[in-house]
């Protein structure tokens, strides 16, 4: 991997950082609705529609971070690029 290629996969994971940090943001204020009484089915399919958006975007960040871990425990240069 090069330098311009361990920017641009920082840059990725940035970008991966915020839209999970976005996703989690509206699935918490989904949550945030509760009531009393049980949400409607609509609802419920919404939620589960949000949270399964929000479960891609943390596994998108993830994978970035991980490429990232790995950069940092054996430099970019060690990190071969297909």
């Amino acid at each position: 991997m090069s330098g311009i290629e361990f920017i641009e996969v920082l840059a990725e994971c940035a970008e991966a950082t915020e839209a999970y940090v976005r996703e989690a943001a509206k699935t918490s204020a989904m949550l945030a609705k509760c009531s009393r009484m049980p949400l409607d089915v609509e609802e419920r399919m919404a939620l589960l529609s949000q949270e399964i958006l929000e479960r891609h975007a943390f596994l998108a960040y993830m994978d970035a971070k991980r490429l990232l871990h790995s950069a940092a425990l054996r430099g970019y240069d060690g990190l071969a690029t297909n």
